[in-house]
């Protein structure tokens, strides 16, 4: 199903302890959506950054918008830390789950293929064990003998990001940004702003690179 609605209409959308889905940076931040939810006065947002984050969810946090968040890191880029979240994470204001690049986008590919986790190699003897029980060491059940961690499926309630344009049918735009789709995938709704909505059908052509969306929004 595909709808095309306002900003207030997609804000309304989010309820509190949903599970929210964001991009890194360059890859199709809905910053008009973050604006509609922070005057909406949206709380109790916990996000998944795949994998990092940055203004969105410094904003969100300044906001009181998020009550926990995972992610591989918070940063403004070359202008430098994120405040809000260097100033929530002191306070407390939030619970923070530490995590990887690379464990973000197994637990949404758990999620994309119906399995209850993913295994990945590179965090065996780091740290971020100790602080992340729900990431399990097991013995490899194939191959050479060896130990992978297991990362839990990662199922947001929504995915929000924005892209270049949409069909009316709801076909997305995404480029090269395969991560929106995994997003999308994983998630059990997807909300997604676009620059324009067009009346061909985007997947006329081979080269298209797109997600069918589940709610598109200008």
């Amino acid at each position: 199903m595909t709808d095309i609605v306002s900003l207030e209409a997609l804000a309304a959308l989010f309820e509190p302890g949903q599970l929210v889905a964001i991009p890194v940076n360059n890859a199709g931040v809905s910053m008009a959506a973050t604006a509609s939810l922070i005057e909406a006065g949206i709380t109790g947002l916990k996000l998944i950054c795949v994998p990092v984050s940055g203004l969105q969810a410094d904003l969100l946090i300044g906001a009181g918008a998020v009550t926990s968040l995972e992610t591989s890191a918070i940063s403004l880029g070359e202008a430098g830390g994120a405040p809000r979240f260097s100033a929530g994470v002191r306070a407390g204001s939030f619970a923070l789950s530490d995590s990887t690049c690379p464990a973000i986008l197994a637990g949404l590919l758990a999620a994309q293929k119906g399995v209850p986790f993913m295994p990945i190699a590179g965090i065996i003897g780091s740290d971020l064990l100790r602080v992340r029980p729900d990431w399990k060491v097991i013995d490899s059940p194939v191959g050479e003998a060896r130990q992978v961690v297991v990362v839990p499926a990662i199922s947001p309630d929504i995915a929000l990001f924005h892209a270049p344009e949409a069909d009316r049918a709801g076909n997305i735009r995404i480029g090269r940004h395969r991560e929106l789709a995994a997003m999308a995938y994983a998630a059990k709704r997807t909300l997604v702003t676009v620059e324009r909505i067009v009346d061909r059908n985007l997947l006329e052509t081979e080269d298209f690179r797109g997600w069918r969306a589940a709610l598109a929004l200008c």
